[in-house]
């Protein structure tokens, strides 16, 4: 439990130092700038270096599509969910369906992996990071993509013919030349291509991606300082609960069902249990879908995070 807690409160701290900010240093479109800036490139660059870094050798196959396939049915039942018994816009299904699954998987899941399941269990947290924003953001974005540009054809009354050529090029054009798939796209290419990368260029993209995490923790904290947690903790409660305790269950079955070995379980299961990751938030800015909702779920999934971890460890099988 201390464990857990020790590697949770940095992250609650710098939350709080972005609460600050949005208090006393950051009006609403200061913090829409910084969103832009962390979309378009600290996020970029992290998602490249974490890519073009990356290497699938000795990773559990067999883990990984266990885990994304259980987390991707998930994220559809979640999105229809919400979509048909809440009347939510795709947009903003997508977002919270994207939050039911999305862990935070490096700040706080790397630290928590290897402090319970040595060097072992922390090769496999690190398969799943590789393949984690490229399958469940890509994902999210093409869905939301493809809505709007259904929407767009219908509004302008295209022929259907038309519409859908057109729909499908805007959805390749706007799903690829993105601030998140691309850099994953180009990052993916360079490590099957075995391309190390120079110093001088990975130095600095080390810089610029050690800063995604903390700026994007830090608008959350500027988001939270311009919104009522009373408004929606109802809502924002019920999500906290699909991602820590929904999700880890739902990954136990599947793992458990496919005889995966005592070590996968238990580091798919204690992925799942993590609290929501930032992107999340993230995403929902730039879609303008359900902003407040998400911040207000990833600070209480946050909190949840102690118990749904906490338990995680405590029952998942030992390697």
């Amino acid at each position: 439990m201390f464990a857990t807690v020790s590697v949770i409160l940095p992250a609650a701290i710098i939350v709080g130092a972005g609460y600050y900010a949005g208090r006393k240093i950051l009006d609403s479109a200061g913090v829409k700038a910084l969103s832009e800036l962390v979309f378009n490139l600290f996020l970029p660059c992290l998602l490249f270096r974490s890519m073009a870094t990356s290497s699938f050798a000795g990773s559990d196959l067999t883990l990984l599509a266990a885990y994304f396939g259980a987390s991707l049915v998930w994220f559809a039942l979640v999105a229809l969910y919400y979509g048909r018994r809440h009347n939510q816009s795709i947009d903003g299904a997508v977002v919270l369906g994207l939050g039911a699954v999305f862990s935070n998987t490096v700040q706080l899941g790397i630290p928590i992996q290897k402090l319970a399941f040595g060097e072992a269990g922390l090769k496999l947290q690190l398969s799943i990071i590789a393949l984690h924003s490229l399958v469940l953001l890509t994902t999210a974005t093409i869905w939301v993509e493809i809505a709007r540009a259904r929407a767009n054809a219908s509004a302008t009354g295209s022929q259907r013919n038309a519409g859908l050529a057109k729909s499908l090029f805007h959805v390749v054009k706007a799903s690829v030349i993105h601030p998140v798939i691309l850099p994953i796209i180009i990052g993916l290419a360079w490590s099957f291509a075995g391309w190390p990368l120079p110093a001088w260029a990975d130095q600095p993209l080390g810089f610029l991606a050690s800063a995604a995490g903390p700026m994007m923790l830090v608008l959350m904290g500027a988001q939270l300082s311009n919104m009522k947690l009373s408004e929606h903790w109802r809502d924002a409660m019920t999500l906290a609960l699909m991602k820590n305790l929904l999700h880890p269950l739902l990954i136990f079955a599947v793992t458990w069902s496919l005889g995966l070995s005592p070590l996968a379980i238990a580091v798919a299961v204690t992925c799942a249990a993590l609290p929501m990751g930032a992107n999340v938030f993230l995403f929902a800015q730039r879609y303008n879908a359900n902003e407040s909702l998400v911040t207000a779920a990833t600070a209480l999934s946050s909190l949840v995070a102690l118990v749904s971890l906490t338990v995680a460890l405590a029952l998942v099988p030992r390697p």
